[in-house]
Order: C-alpha cells, then sequence, then structure tokens
C-alpha cells in the first residue's frame, strides 16, 4: 500500500516542480571585478546550469546588449543542458551559456574570439538595469586598456 502510494505521488511531485519552474525567475548575481565579469548562479540555478561561477575576462567582451529571445543564439542539444521549451533554458549548449526562464527581454554578453565561451544569455528581473550597471563599471576598464 505505501509503495502504491509513493508511485502515485511521484507524477504529482514532477508536475508541481514543473509548474514551479515556470513561475521561480532566474537566480543571478552578476559582478564585475578589476579583471573579470563574474556570474554566479544561486539556489537552484545553480543545479539546471550545473555551474558555481563564470568568469568572462573583461579583455574577452566583445558586447553586451538587451536583445528579444529571437536574437539569441540557436540552441544546439548538449549534454549538460536543461531545455524545457518555453519553461527554462539552462547550462551550456554548445559555445553558448543559458540561464532563461520565460523571459523575453535578454542580456546577452558577446565574447572574444578564443574566449571559453562565445556567447552569454541570461534573464535578470530588471536587464535594463543590469545592462547599465555593467556598462558603467566596464568602461572605465576599457578606456584604460585603450
Amino acid at each position: 500500500m505505501s509503495s502504491a502510494l509513493v508511485l502515485a505521488a511521484v507524477p504529482i511531485v514532477l508536475a508541481a516542480g514543473l509548474l514551479a519552474l515556470m513561475k521561480v525567475p532566474t537566480n543571478l548575481q552578476l559582478t564585475v571585478t578589476e579583471s573579470a565579469l563574474v556570474i554566479e548562479p544561486q539556489g537552484l540555478d545553480r543545479l539546471w546550469t550545473r555551474r558555481d561561477r563564470i568568469e568572462v575576462p573583461l579583455a574577452a567582451v566583445a558586447s553586451i546588449r538587451i536583445a528579444p529571445r529571437s536574437e539569441a543564439p540557436p540552441l544546439p542539444t548538449g549534454r549538460h543542458t536543461l531545455h524545457l521549451n518555453g519553461i527554462i533554458t539552462a547550462g551550456v549548449h554548445g559555445d553558448t551559456f543559458w540561464d532563461v526562464r520565460r523571459g523575453d527581454q535578454l542580456l546577452i554578453i558577446q565574447c572574444r574570439p578564443g574566449a571559453e565561451l562565445a556567447t552569454l544569455v541570461l534573464q535578470f528581473a530588471n536587464p535594463f538595469a543590469t545592462l547599465t550597471r555593467t556598462r558603467t563599471v566596464i568602461s572605465p576598464h576599457r578606456a584604460t586598456r585603450a
């Protein structure tokens, strides 16, 4: 009797988990150090992305912009990825790191050739504020390197 109850509960728990994924926003921390852009998935995002931290050297950052999901790189299949269409895309897909839920306005960081990742596609609650803050901090670094 108890094993039948457990077996009946598993699909319910899985369905509840998928519904929760649709509601839970991404949980990312983006900071700029003297030499790098640091992206740190927090909470369950560490599990979804299979990453604790990504460091992109400032010299490797080619551009940072806000774009609709339709302008994001295409999704190749990958072994270490999570993709449920319209719900969550997380992890490294080809040479692109994703941590996106249902959002349409995404922060896209394009890297120069030779970087570990070609592109990072990230979703923030307020992508425009994140973009402004990041560009403000990165701009003086680029001016001193030029």
